[in-house]
């Protein structure tokens, strides 16, 4: 049986639970409100930049044979500016802290998912990835970046484009803010190459001024980056508001736990007062 020393302690240890949960839950509200605004806006903008960076490879390829008979190159690959390396990476954008929920695990399974059905390259930001990685215990090559939850550290960013960039294709697993309540998995090809599912629309036709080596570099750098960029903030909003949900159910849980515990120690109390009223009452019959 539960004592009320016991019931005291826990009673404590779940007002002091309730107040860190709420705490918690309140600073991943103002992390979020504080990002929603600009990640939301600038969505749509680079989602636009996204297509139009894949119209621009697509003409660009259509312009190979022409920009070779001009230049009298017969190795294409001396056309691109970026050295690439032929290959695919996956890229895993997680956490390396709980209380998220179930989002960071079901981005990770999508993640296994795609990359079991077409084997390459492994990224991963966040230790949490990097643990389900290892215990699934899986042979690909694999580069860890260390990266903050909370804050954008613009030097890792570079070094995280640096090695982006090489490859052919990249896809960009994380974790997408649909609204408070409801985050999911997504996928987003940021190399400039359309998804299977997005292939044979119609092909956009462009002048380049000044020039086409010069517009590809500026795509292949600088928009990659900020795709890029855009990528990890998304997670983030989605994280926060996950973890926002994900606390607040907690606390929830904390305080029902409590108003248990306190009615478990009130019970104790009365059973207690009726007891000592009980001997008083027998002592009072056996001075009769």
């Amino acid at each position: 049986m539960v004592t009320k020393r016991e019931l005291t302690r826990e009673t404590e240890f779940l007002t002091t639970l309730q107040t860190i949960l709420e705490t918690y839950e309140e600073i991943a509200a103002t992390r979020m409100a504080r990002i929603r605004s600009s990640v939301l806006g600038s969505r749509d903008f680079l989602l636009e930049i996204n297509a139009i960076f894949q119209q621009v490879k697509i003409s660009y390829k259509t312009q190979i044979e022409l920009l070779m008979r001009t230049k009298k190159i017969k190795d294409p690959s001396k056309l691109t500016f970026i050295k690439r390396n032929g290959k695919t990476l996956y890229l895993l954008i997680s956490a390396n802290t709980g209380l998220y929920g179930e989002v960071i695990r079901k981005t990770y399974d999508v993640f296994i998912e795609n990359l079991k059905k077409e084997p390459g390259d492994v990224a991963i930001l966040g230790r949490l990835g990097l643990e389900f990685f290892k215990e699934d215990k899986i042979s690909f090559p694999l580069t860890y970046f260390e990266f903050p939850d909370n804050r954008m550290d613009n030097d890792v960013v570079r070094k995280i484009v640096e090695h982006l960039i090489q490859y052919e294709k990249v896809l960009v697993f994380y974790e997408q803010f649909n609204n408070v309540i409801n985050q999911s998995p997504i996928v987003t090809n940021i190399s400039g190459d359309p998804l299977p599912w997005e292939k044979g629309g119609p092909q956009a036709r462009y002048f380049f001024e000044p020039s086409l080596e010069k517009i590809m570099e500026f795509f292949e750098k600088e928009i990659f980056a900020s795709i890029f960029v855009q990528t990890i903030f998304e997670s983030e909003l989605a994280k926060f508001a996950a973890r926002m949900v994900s606390l607040d159910a907690a606390t929830e849980n904390a305080k029902t736990r409590l108003k248990q515990a306190i009615l478990a120690k009130n019970r104790i109390k009365h059973q207690e007062k009726n007891k000592r009223q009980a001997e008083k009452f027998a002592s009072i019959q056996l001075w009769k």
